[in-house]
């Protein structure tokens, strides 16, 4: 009978079905991806063999990891330890590919035989690369053609197949080369260590932590598992998980309840015929969980299909490998169920409370004057009447409402933490300088290495007035993945952004200034000593820039940063201070044909630029897109239920002359103006979550959204469009009706 039920309404079952299964589809992907980011680094560390890996304590990341090249000879001595090979992790950025992998893998040790080569031979020389397989066949190369890596031009010597896509689509090269093409003099990332046996693996981590205070030992399938940033990422997959669950399970609720008002007088004759209340609540629950059961399967197909069809694309080859795990499967489904029990409750609830002789006088074609106080008076067509019918059914309407309002409000949330973002990078690069300079194959703006002697040429120009160097560092700290840390010389100009509010301006290699949210956050004074990368620093003032990630980081003095981060003589980017802001583009030309790896632009179009924010646009524009497609199934849902709930009156209507055309022009009205104001109320909701990120102690302070009136007007254009879509089907349908079967139906 539940099975039965479902199927009268087959359009309706659809929709739902595809609403539920959306929702699940993307804690699905999500879920993959965090899996995979995990994945994909734990095939690093432990595809070549190595037991444990050696790395910096408080790296905020992997990737940030800055090992000493000489400790080898020392960490070799342990007892207990079989090899060692030290690995130099770096990330480069092409065309295709925004985050492309280069290993600096020392020769003859057992990480470099790893690397099984297929054809070609191994690396002997200088300026001699091993190519992955997946990689050449991506960037259409083979043995013998060169291939670029920080402008610097390599001979593909051979190509080399491990079995795990994340290597197969890099590239291998000497760890000494490696050094110098990422500018991290004698560093490795990680060193990888194979023990003698396995009950000595205890014995080597603990003699690692005794006698290198400043590594960290750990086993090399469970080293990210250990890590802030994982967690920090399952946490965010789950957020935006919960609000496609939000969005679908009020979806199922729509349907359901729906079904609930269409039946009414059906539920009554059951009820009459000596149903009891538990036996009606149970019918409706149970389709509920049917509903949820087959949504659920539907999900996984799809979010499969999802992570299938990333894995297609060359940016993202290899990252979602063995992501989709039974535990992944076994969530997407108990999320499915929990969308039918919450979707589901009230229905149920509700039409266990008919009462009999109510339930079988329900006419759902009747509009009675006290469900809408303004049905009694005589309203325009283009607006009364839609607002009128829109009315009829509050609960539906409500519920419609949220469902559109969660797809926009997660758009307008995103959106505005985007140009949050912009706007609070133009603010500090335009107060640096007119011009940035950045390393134009940076894969990210924390991964940039500029020599200082670029900075020292462009202050020869005649057209500059001054040049600030800026190193951007991360650091971890207790209860907070990622620390931000800004880094300039004491006397430059761009050194007075940081207007400070308490204390006094930096003046020893080891004072600090300290923004005002993250001295709120950590609970640091002007006198306080706070510990970044096992050096300890004082707080000789704090600073206020009125710039969110800015006021939640900290400022040292350049050569303190730069050795602290092993970054000898870099920035990560120039500030470019002019002395007649139109020869701009004049001062552009000249910094890029002598350094023709850099890329100079206006600091107002400086982040907009930067790879950072463009993978960040990729990934917001994905998930919107999947939030939009929520928000037009529910839309089409509600409309669909409407034409359904009113046959008999368009019938009615049709009688009595209405054209096709008219009645069209009615269900796309209401359409229109139910997305309207979920329109409004999605950008209320998108506001309230960006507000609520904010308020996060740690990290949102970087989350500061903006909210500019394009913005909200693409918001309720998109709402607008969701109803003209979501309206086509049923106002077709609507106006499809023949009068004489309308008006016989039941």
């Amino acid at each position: 009978m539940i099975l039965k039920n479902l199927l009268r309404r087959k359009t309706r079952t659809l929709l739902t079905l595809i609403g539920v299964a959306i929702g699940v589809a993307g804690v699905v992907a999500l879920g993959a991806l965090a899996d995979g980011f995990v994945n994909s680094y734990t095939t690093l560390l432990t595809s070549s063999g190595a037991d444990l890996v050696v790395a910096q304590s408080d790296a905020a990341d992997l990737l940030f990891s800055a090992v000493d090249d000489n400790l080898k000879p020392q960490i070799e001595s342990l007892r207990g330890v079989s090899q060692v090979s030290g690995t130099l992790l770096g990330m480069v950025t092409t065309p295709d590919v925004p985050y492309f992998m280069i290993l600096g893998v020392e020769p003859n040790s057992f990480a470099m035989r790893h690397f099984s080569i297929v054809e070609g031979k191994p690396i002997v020389g200088t300026r001699e690369t091993l190519l992955g397989k997946v990689a050449a066949k991506n960037f259409k190369k083979r043995v013998g053609d060169f291939f670029k890596i920080q402008e610097v031009s390599y001979k593909v010597v051979g190509l080399y197949e491990t079995g795990q896509t994340v290597e197969d689509m890099g590239a291998v090269i000497t760890v000494k080369e490696a050094q110098e093409v990422f500018k991290k003099p004698r560093q490795v990332t990680y060193y990888q260590v194979k023990v003698e046996r396995p009950e000595q693996t205890d014995l080597v981590i603990r003699q690692v932590q005794q006698r290198f205070p400043k590594l960290t030992a750990s086993r090399s399938a469970s080293y990210m598992d250990d890590q802030q940033q994982t967690q920090m990422l399952r946490a965010m997959s789950w957020f935006i998980g919960l609000l496609s669950v939000i969005a679908g399970g009020l979806v199922m609720m729509n349907t359901l309840l729906m079904s609930v008002f269409e039946r009414t007088r059906e539920i009554g004759v059951l009820r009459a015929l000596g149903w009891r209340k538990g036996r009606v609540l149970r019918t409706i629950f149970g389709e509920a969980l049917l509903l949820s059961v087959m949504g659920g399967a539907l999900g996984v197909a799809l979010g499969v299909a999802m992570v299938y069809g990333i894995n297609q694309v060359p940016a993202m080859t290899g990252l979602l490998d063995n992501s989709i795990t039974p535990g992944l499967i076994a969530q997407g489904m108990v999320i499915a169920l929990l969308l039918g029990g919450v979707g589901g409750l009230y229905p149920a609830w509700r039409a266990s409370r008919l009462q009999p002789v109510e339930a079988m006088r329900y006419d759902g074609a009747q509009v009675k004057s006290s469900q809408s106080p303004i049905s009694n008076y005589q309203l325009p067509i283009l607006g009364g009447m839609a607002l009128r019918n829109v009315l009829r059914q509050r609960t539906r309407t409500a519920l419609t409402m949220l469902t559109i309002g969660v797809g926009v409000g997660f758009v307008v949330m995103l959106g505005g933490m985007g140009e949050g973002m912009l706007e609070q990078m133009g603010a500090m690069s335009s107060s640096i300088g007119d011009l940035m300079i950045s390393e134009a194959k940076a894969s990210d703006m924390s991964l940039a290495a500029i020599d200082d002697k670029v900075g020292r040429y462009v202050a020869t120009l005649p057209d500059v007035a001054s040049v600030s160097g800026l190193l951007f560092g991360l650091a971890s700290m207790p209860g907070s993945p990622y620390f931000l840390i800004w880094a300039m010389d004491p006397s430059s100009y761009g050194m007075r952004h940081f207007a400070i509010t308490e204390g006094d301006r930096l003046r020893a290699p080891r004072d600090l200034l300290l923004g005002k949210a993250a001295a709120k956050n950590y609970k640091k004074r002007v006198g306080d000593t706070i510990q970044i990368s096992s050096n300890a620093f004082r707080v000789v003032g704090i600073f206020e820039t009125g710039i969110g990630y800015e006021d939640g980081s900290g400022v040292i003095s350049l050569a303190e940063a730069q050795r602290v981060f092993k970054k000898p003589n870099q920035v990560s980017f120039y500030g470019v201070k002019l002395r007649d802001r139109d020869q701009a583009e004049r001062v552009r030309q000249q910094i890029e044909s002598r350094y023709p790896q850099l890329a100079v632009s206006k600091s107002t179009e400086f982040g907009e630029n930067t790879n950072d924010m463009q993978t960040f646009r990729t990934m917001t524009n994905a998930l919107s897109f999947l939030s939009v497609v929520v928000g037009g199934i529910g839309i089409m849902n509600a409309m669909l239920m409407a034409v359904f709930e009113r046959t008999r009156e368009i019938g009615t209507l049709r009688a009595l002359g209405w054209r096709r055309r008219r009645v069209v022009g009615m269900i796309i009205g209401e359409s229109l103006l139910l997305s309207f104001v979920s329109g409004i109320t999605g950008i209320v909701l998108g506001i309230g979550l960006g507000a609520l990120l904010t308020a996060e102690p740690t990290m949102g302070a970087t989350l500061k959204g903006s909210y500019p009136p394009a913005l909200l007007a693409q918001a309720i254009g998109i709402a607008l469009v969701l109803g003209a879509i979501g309206a086509l089907y049923p106002a077709w349908r609507a106006s499809s009706l023949s009068p004489i079967e309308a008006l016989r139906y039941e």
